[in-house]
């Protein structure tokens, strides 16, 4: 009996294992064989799904912003009852359980800026930072584009310092700083309508 193949999974399941290797060496240097060698699949799977590496790269960015979009949908799911600080400290603690994943996302941004003449690599920065701040939106409520952009700047700016310089950059120290807000927020004095 032939082996039946879950075609979608396989994809994703590849598009995952592509996130550490291209963290780690960069987009330019991986080349499709080396892809396939690390992933452990014939470079005639890796074509079948993927026709080239741009195409990899470009749906494995896709992929894991949304996945993370999603992930973070469930964490305001389980705390639609919560006020705006207890989401706020949600949102702290889900950016930092997985820092090392964000750090390699911000590896591979800056990748994609390397590449800024392409229009499908603008594309993709654009798409990817409108899915994590639709998410922080989503999740805090804040209904203000540039609240928003700030508390995504402070997440993907703290995460980056520590790339940095861990002993300096610290996670409780910066959002300490972000709670002092928490209070003028959440009664509504910095929030106004967002604009379309």
């Amino acid at each position: 009996m032939p082996k039946v193949v879950d075609h979608d999974a396989y994809r994703v399941s590849i598009l995952k294992r592509c996130l550490d290797l291209f963290a780690m060496k960069g987009y330019a240097t991986v080349t499709m064989r080396e892809i396939s060698k690390e992933l452990r699949v014939s470079t005639g799977t890796l074509y079948h799904y993927f026709p080239t590496k741009e195409v990899l790269f470009e749906q494995m960015a896709r992929w894991i912003v949304r996945d993370d979009a999603e992930q973070l949908e469930v964490v305001r799911n389980e705390s639609r009852s919560k006020d705006f600080r207890e989401r706020l400290e949600l949102l702290f603690d889900f950016v930092k359980e997985r820092e090392g994943h964000f750090q390699k996302l911000i590896l591979i941004a800056s990748d994609l800026y390397r590449l800024e003449e392409s229009e499908p690599a603008r594309a993709i920065l654009k798409e990817c930072s409108s899915v994590f701040r639709d998410a922080i939106e989503s999740h805090l409520a804040l209904n203000n584009e540039e609240l928003e952009k700030l508390f995504f700047g402070v997440l993907i700016g703290t995460v980056f310092q520590r790339m940095l310089d861990r002993e300096t950059a610290d996670f409780e120290k910066m959002f300490s700083l972000v709670r002092g807000f928490a209070p003028l927020i959440s009664i509504g004095l910095l929030l106004e309508p967002k604009r379309a």
